[in-house]
């Protein structure tokens, strides 16, 4: 007897691609790209019903992928190339660091654009030239502000705080010794939360520099996600994805956090949140997808074990689509609002 069509199979479009995929990403008109670990890109425009463009964007593999401020993609790649990706796939060079690898690229809405390579953050404002810091060690993740007027740069020994507009402001180092892999700003500017190599989570309060400290994981955390309006943050690293209260002064501090997804034979390896409301997005390493409700114990499986283990997961910011890839190429969107 054949299996039952999944959600995915029924609503959804799906693909199997030669590479891995290293990232899913919307932008703010809901173009959709895909970054691939033979450098290339597979773009989706809005509200076309056809089949992706394949845009060769670096030599190497693509290390990184983030929106544009406005429409489109920037890319990173270890052949040094800092690339901007229009929806229609025309391709810009930013700036090329031969024989560096972009490891973390990111925009913001009011224009500014960043890119990493080794010890170094390049921050290009849009008007005039670029601000270039160094840090103590290889940056291990970037994020902005909400507002865009600064930085927070992972790094071993912490993350610092440095603007985007001067190259004369002090940056403000939050200490904490150990690795610093990720990073994230919470939506209401309060907290700053790296994920560390030790298999943890440290913050900071930021009106305080008060210090947070979340652990229990079974492996480091890759992929953190705010939802619900920044009310919380899930993370993957578990056999569920723990989310992490961050309603009232003090955060998750004192508390437990809601475990959606529970496993009893995978680890979630990703994580994307509706960014208006208590839904997550949830993958695991066998290669299911979730979609749950924390707050009402609700879940729904959208993409049964297979195709290897899930890489990456992208909530559209209306809401409305969500799209993932996997290890061994597979591929899919999905509609789930509107």
């Amino acid at each position: 007897m054949s299996q039952p069509a999944s959600i995915l199979e029924q609503l959804g479009s799906q693909w199997q691609w030669p590479a891995y995929v290293l990232s899913a990403c919307f932008d703010k008109a809901n173009n959709l790209a895909f970054a691939l670990g033979d450098g290339s890109v597979r773009l989706f425009p809005a509200d076309v019903d056809h089949e992706p463009l394949s845009i060769k964007a670096h030599e190497g593999a693509v290390l990184s992928l983030s929106s544009a401020p406005k429409t489109g993609f920037l890319s990173g790649g270890d052949d040094g190339r800092f690339m901007r990706i229009d929806a229609d796939g025309t391709l810009t060079e930013l700036t090329d660091f031969q024989g560096r690898w972009i490891d973390h690229v990111a925009s913001h809405a009011s224009g500014v654009m960043a890119c990493t390579e080794g010890k170094r953050l390049h921050l290009y404002p849009g008007r005039g030239q670029p601000l270039v810091r160094e840090f103590p060690s290889t940056v291990g993740g970037i994020c902005f502000a909400p507002n865009g007027y600064r930085m927070a740069v992972a790094h071993y020994g912490g993350v610092t705080l440095c603007s985007t507009r001067s190259a004369d402001s002090t940056p403000v180092l939050l200490k904490c010794p150990g690795s610093h892999l990720a990073v994230t700003w919470s939506p209401d500017s309060r907290f700053v939360i790296s994920a560390m190599q030790e298999e943890c989570l440290r913050g900071w309060r930021l009106e305080d520099n008060d210090a947070l400290f979340m652990s229990g994981y079974s492996a480091k955390v890759k992929s953190l996600a705010w939802f619900n309006g920044g009310r919380y943050l899930a993370t993957s690293g578990s056999p569920c994805a723990p989310c992490w209260s961050f309603k009232g002064r003090k955060g998750p501090k004192g508390r437990e956090p809601l475990t959606p997804g529970e496993s009893t034979s995978a680890l979630v390896t990703a994580v994307a949140g509706d960014p208006k409301h208590a839904i997550l997005a949830i993958g695991y390493d066998d290669g299911q997808v979730t979609i749950a409700e924390p707050l009402r114990d609700q879940e729904v499986v959208i993409k049964p074990p297979g195709n290897g283990a899930i890489t990456t997961l992208g909530w559209s910011s209306d809401g409305n689509w969500l799209a993932f890839g996997t290890e061994t190429g597979f591929a899919g969107r999905l509609p789930v609002g509107g």
